[in-house]
């Protein structure tokens, strides 16, 4: 026998006050159903009626009070585009006595549409009728978040399509000849690299070293070009330089690189195997080719073709054959006829010397050993100090200070010289802020830019015109880069330099082949006349005329005139008579470093101040 608990409750009464009342559930469960904003409806399958309660009555925007009918609500309410689907979804669903999944749209009373989520059951009731009972709760809110984020996803990227497409045509025009469409001497470089940076695939069982493959390098040059922009204009120079590309694409094969390298100068890199221990008869395919009449505005003409071969080897790379070719033509340039000229031995003491040097160029870059000296320019009137121009110079550390002609050509073939133009700017600006803040009376300073920085977007950047009068930087370009009309890139590149308040000079005026339009299109602030105008005008009446009639060309046009390489009193003298702007040459002052610069200039004003 067992005792009675003392407190008089039986055993596993604890589970008994875990049980809730059924209205103590029911009540429970719609506090969740509410803060849970799902709505209720039970339909009975066979009378057809359909109650639904307050919240679901929300949903469908019929005011807060549970309603029932004949299903006529969600009828009323469902999209026209979602109907058909939602009842066969509803129709399968009961057919298969399983729970089951609906989504749809609805329109509300006053318009608004709402994506509706549903989950539903079939049962029995005690009186036999099958029933729907389900939950519907209004899922717009996940819904239009997705479409944002699908719709961000898509704009993200149709941007990133349109960057990667915009960056690929920035490759590319970064990469090409812009009148030909061939590649570009910076195209050419990376392509003789890609020769040698790609593994060959290797024949034997076992690693083992192998030889470099052999291509051909061959630089190709067109003499007496220059007539046809003498005497037709730039524009019939262009549709020659178009024939003769046309003329070496058709001897170029697929994989090979042809590049156009200078304004009638052109490379063609030929594949390893046959192509390249053959280049030689391709060599002379070309000049045959070239050689032929050029059709130019209906006349004619016959341009001479020199071409320097080179080959690559295990001691020479794609780079170094560049310049082993460009030996070559040179040789082939300066014999009579012209022709073929291969890279040979002969030419080994030479190549090494090239090689010297750019790797002394190299090492000066590294080492700041370029800088600027500087030719000041004067007022014609007064004799006044007015400007400067800076010029490029390598204090090498044996030969001492290096003109441009001693590196020049070199610096261009081993893509360089927009490092060396980039310092030789930094350290200009600098010199000439000084100057400026010292009241030196050096109002401008003129630097020398290629077509190369000239197109280049950053280039402004690297000049501080910032709170400074217009004109007080100068861009010299020369003459032989500019066309009668310009094209989109080069016009771009002018207003961005204008906008910056940076004059625009023309070097060289009288060597190339600008026109009166082409100088109206362009409207240059000054033209500066060659020394090689200059230099004979005191030998008589003839040579002075074409300096006057220059100079009023100018001033008609209101350009001023630059006249460089005066180097006497007596050419002083005459191009003050005629009425020029400005002065520049050894006549009255040679060029110096920044640090001379600076003694000239006290020096004379030293001799200006009047004695006590």
């Amino acid at each position: 026998m067992t005792s009675e608990p003392s407190n008089g409750q039986c055993e596993g009464s604890g589970e008994a006050q875990d049980r809730l009342p059924p209205d103590d559930i029911a009540r429970r469960l719609r506090l969740a159903l509410d803060v849970s904003k799902i709505g209720v409806f039970d339909a009975d399958l066979e009378t057809g009626r359909v109650k639904r309660d307050a919240v679901l009555m929300q949903i469908f925007g019929y005011g807060d009070e549970a309603h029932e009918d004949e299903g006529d609500v969600l009828e009323r309410t469902l999209h026209p585009e979602d109907r058909d689907r939602t009842w066969v979804t509803i129709d399968a669903g009961i057919a298969s006595g399983e729970p089951f999944y609906n989504a749809f749209r609805i329109i509300r009373p006053d318009g608004e549409v709402r994506y509706i989520r549903s989950r539903s059951v079939t049962f029995s009731d005690s009186k036999g009728h099958r029933r729907l009972l389900g939950a519907n709760w209004d899922a717009t809110d996940d819904v239009m978040l997705q479409q944002n984020l699908e719709q961000a996803r898509a704009l993200a990227e149709s941007r990133y399509t349109a960057l990667e497409s915009a960056w690929r045509e920035i490759e590319r025009r970064a990469l090409q000849d812009q009148l030909t469409g061939l590649s570009n001497r910076h195209a050419l470089l990376l392509h003789l690299d890609k020769l040698f940076s790609e593994p060959a695939p290797h024949i034997h069982p076992r690693p083992c070293p192998r030889p470099c493959p052999r291509h051909a390098v061959l630089q190709i040059d067109l003499s007496r070009f220059k007539e046809i922009n003498d005497t037709l204009g730039h524009q019939a120079g262009d549709a020659a330089i178009l024939c003769v590309a046309g003329r070496l694409e058709a001897l170029r094969e697929e994989k090979e690189c042809l590049a156009r390298i200078g304004g009638n100068e052109f490379a063609l890199v030929l594949d390893a195997g046959d192509r390249s221990e053959n280049a030689t008869h391709l060599a002379t395919k070309i000049v045959q080719s070239l050689e032929q009449p050029i059709p130019c505005e209906g006349h004619l003409f016959r341009c001479g073709v020199s071409v320097g071969l080179a080959w690559t080897s295990d001691d020479v790379d794609g780079p170094q054959a560049l310049i082993n070719a460009a030996t070559a033509l040179s040789a082939a340039k300066a014999r009579k006829g012209g022709g073929t000229v291969l890279f040979t031995e002969e030419f080994d003491g030479r190549n090494r010397a090239i090689r010297q040097t750019a790797d002394d160029i190299l090492r000066g870059i590294d080492e700041d050993a370029f800088i600027p000296f500087y030719q000041l320019q004067f007022d014609a009137k007064t004799l006044d100090v007015c400007g400067a121009e800076a010029l490029a110079r390598w204090r090498h550390p044996l030969q001492g200070i290096l003109t441009p002609d001693r590196f020049l050509k070199i610096a261009e073939d081993i893509d360089v010289m927009w490092r060396i133009d980039r310092s030789l700017a930094e350290k200009a600006c600098a010199d000439f802020l000084r100057w400026r803040n010292n009241g030196s009376g050096v109002d401008r300073l003129s630097i020398n830019v290629s077509v190369r920085r000239l197109i280049d977007p950053h280039l402004i950047s690297a000049f501080p015109t910032k709170d400074l009068p217009k004109g007080t930087f100068v861009f010299e370009m020369l003459e032989s880069i500019f066309l009668d009309v310009l094209d989109d890139d080069m016009a771009k590149a002018i207003d961005r330099i204008r906008k910056a308040g940076i004059a625009i000079e023309i070097d060289d005026f009288g060597t190339g082949h600008a026109s009166v339009l082409g100088l109206t299109t362009l409207q240059p602030k000054r033209l500066k006349i060659d020394r090689a105008l200059i230099a004979p005008m005191t030998r008589g009446d003839r040579h002075r005329r074409l300096i006057a009639a220059i100079i009023e060309m100018g001033h008609a046009l209101e350009i001023e005139i630059i006249a460089e390489g005066v180097e006497t009193t007596a050419q002083v003298q005459l191009l003050q008579d005629m009425g020029c702007d400005v002065l520049q040459g050894f006549a009255l002052a040679r060029p110096m470093d920044a640090e001379a610069v600076e003694a000239f200039l006290r020096a004379r004003k030293r001799a200006r101040r009047p004695s006590l």
